[in-house]
């Protein structure tokens, strides 16, 4: 097996722990933002810091934290997730994810995992940093809603409308136009499961956000519906979303993908991502990632491809990245570089997911990093972050 160069960035903390680490810029001149956070237990962080290099990765300054990212209030339990950052090339507006996931009469980190009927809502916001230096934060909706009250963190009115879990990055085109997909929770059509795709598009034109049309998958399709959708803008003008599903007792774990024609106004009906000649392959419920190289201008997905049908979330081993055959909106199949699978010295447990992507913007190679929980069957949280470097050819 050879993957991509590997090399330990953090060590691991003390005891049962891991160490998470997500990496972006904050501007177009290589100052980079590394927001650190721990865990124990699935989905479960705390220690949220953070610590800013402004020459690319060389340096950093102090590392600080992150005030009042988990908060237990006398209503209940409210974390503020970080979500990282871009910034659009055309208007130099920095653009800031923010999900509040509050619940009412709970400790935060309440989940109920045997069903995933957990007693929480999500909400997502944007935050837009200006170059004059000025900011706001904008409440993304859907549907019509309240907005939230700090005064009433809880109001049931609020939590009943505009539930949404951000997706995994911002898309920008050349008109001004910025695009970010969001997964929304709302009553489906029949036989549909409640977990939705839709695409939030903010117009260059007077600077408001809106959405697409909401779209689901049959619930004999993904047992947990559409997950942690990445967006990308395609050399012809369409916008690609790729989402994670989780198998059911009839249909075998995939990814999924729906395309706009139409500027993120309307997302066609969500079908399987496949290989480029049309035939399946399998990939678990975990995250992945789409970025366009600046040196080739192809456009690669980062994903956990399995040989083998997936049991839900696992296993998440091997990782790959791959292009994507923009006519045909599918993966080239030989395109596929490893960046790792489970080694020799690695338990059953391993997990190369929840991994950060960065291009850098000085040599133009992908960096990842990845926190391989699992690789100790005796300490499975016990793991800190490597680095993998991807070199993309030439054009």
């Amino acid at each position: 097996m050879s993957g991509l160069p590997r090399e330990i960035y953090l060590p691991a903390p003390d005891g049962d722990t891991a160490q998470w680490m997500n990496v972006h810029y904050m501007d177009r001149d290589g100052t980079r933002e590394e927001v650190l956070r721990l865990s124990s237990a699935s989905d479960t962080y705390v220690d949220w810091e953070r610590r800013i290099s402004t020459d690319n990765g060389r340096n950093f300054g102090p590392t600080t934290g992150i005030p009042d990212v988990v908060q237990r209030l006398p209503g209940g339990g409210l974390v503020t997730y970080p979500g990282g950052c871009d910034v659009d090339p055309v208007t130099g507006i920095r653009y800031e994810l923010r999900m509040r996931r509050f619940w009412p009469g709970m400790e935060p980190f309440t989940f109920v995992w045997e069903n995933h009927q957990h007693p929480f809502t999500d909400h997502c916001y944007v935050v837009e940093h200006h170059p004059d230096g000025t900011s706001r934060e904008i409440f993304l909706r859907f549907e019509d809603g309240p907005d939230w009250n700090p005064d009433d963190p809880f109001a049931p009115d609020f939590a009943a409308a505009n539930q949404a879990y951000f997706g995994n990055g911002f898309a920008f085109t050349p008109d001004g136009s910025v695009y970010l997909p969001l997964v929304c929770h709302r009553t489906a059509g029949p036989d549909e499961h409640e977990a939705g795709v839709v695409l939030m598009r903010r117009r260059p034109e007077d600077a408001t956000w809106g959405p697409s049309n909401c779209v689901h998958l049959q619930s004999l399709q993904s047992s947990r519906g559409l997950l942690e959708p990445d967006v990308a803008a395609c050399k012809d003008g369409r916008l690609l979303v790729i989402c994670r599903g989780s198998s059911t007792d009839v249909t075998p774990g995939h990814k999924w993908v729906t395309t706009s024609d139409d500027g993120g106004r309307t997302l066609a009906p969500v079908r399987e991502l496949t290989w480029d000649d049309g035939t399946s392959f399998y990939s678990p419920s975990s995250i992945h990632r789409l970025q366009r190289s600046r040196r080739n201008g192809r456009l690669y997905w980062c994903a956990n491809i399995t040989e083998a049908a997936p049991d839900a979330n696992g296993p998440r081993y091997p990782l790959y990245l791959a292009e994507i055959d923009e006519e045909r909106i599918a993966v080239r199949r030989s395109s596929l570089v490893l960046v790792d699978d489970r080694r020799e010295e690695d338990s059953k447990y391993l997990q190369l997911s929840n991994f950060s992507l960065l291009e850098d913007i000085e040599t133009d190679r992908f960096e990842i990093y990845i926190t391989r929980i699992g690789s100790n069957a005796d300490q499975r949280w016990h793991a800190g972050v490597d680095r993998y470097v991807f070199e993309p050819p030439a054009p």
